[in-house]
Order: structure tokens, then sequence, then C-alpha cells
């Protein structure tokens, strides 16, 4: 019973801890891949005609933790591998919150940097939150 809750606590408390502090570390030391990365998704947005190339990188740890019997970073890794391009291929799969979560994270990077939970950013206090005008 105990390995159960060990689990769901790594699957739903761990894994988004880690990716977020993995995703903020990307923009902190502004890697190029994952510049590359806003880049298209804000060229695609303008352009409609243009298609989505879906990111390949993801594999390559997956099949690194499969190949090493780390079976829960490959879950990690699928995971976000899985809801970060619904995200952007079939964005009407996912929740509505979870979804501009992530789109307002390309329109300001400096926020919303956890992709699979909400929850992450508004515990670092990175959440984006609109700011009321007074008229």
């Amino acid at each position: 019973m105990n390995l159960y809750l060990e689990y769901w606590f790594t699957f739903f408390v761990i894994f988004p801890i880690f990716e977020w502090g993995f995703h903020y570390t990307l923009h902190h030391f502004k890697n190029k891949i994952h510049n590359n990365h806003h880049k298209i998704i804000t060229n695609y947005r303008i352009d409609k005609i243009k298609k989505y190339r879906i990111e390949l990188w993801p594999i390559i740890p997956i099949v690194l933790c499969l190949y090493n019997t780390f079976f829960i970073g490959a879950l990690f890794f699928t995971k976000y591998y899985i809801i970060h391009s619904f995200i952007h291929i079939y964005p009407d799969i996912l929740s509505k919150e979870l979804n501009e979560h992530h789109n307002i994270h390309h329109i300001y990077s400096n926020y919303n940097f956890c992709v699979t939970n909400i929850w992450p950013d508004i515990l670092f206090k990175t959440q984006y939150k609109k700011k009321n005008k007074i008229a």
C-alpha cells in the first residue's frame, strides 16, 4: 500500500516540482533549443498555414530512462511529452485552464513554467495574473 502512495506522491507532487524547476532553469540560462520552441509556437500562431512541428527532444530521455530501467523517469518525460504536445496540437482535449496557462507562458515567458499542472506556479509565485485596470 505504501508503495502506491509513493508513486502517487511522485507522480502528482514531485514530477510537477521537478518539471517547474527544469523549465525555469531553461529560461534562466536562455537555452537556445527551448527559445527556438518559443519562436516556432509564436510563428505558428501568427501564420496558421504553417504546421506545428512536434518536439522530438523528450524522446531521448525517455529512451535513455527505459534503457537504464529508470521507469519512473521514463514516465515523467512521457507525461510531459504527451501533455505538452496535446496543448499545442489538440488544445481542446485538455482543460481550458491548463491550455490557457501554457499559452500565457508563450506570451509572457517569465511566468507559468509548469506545463502539466498549474499549482507549482502558484506555489512558487510564478503564475501570471492579469492586472486590473482602473478606468
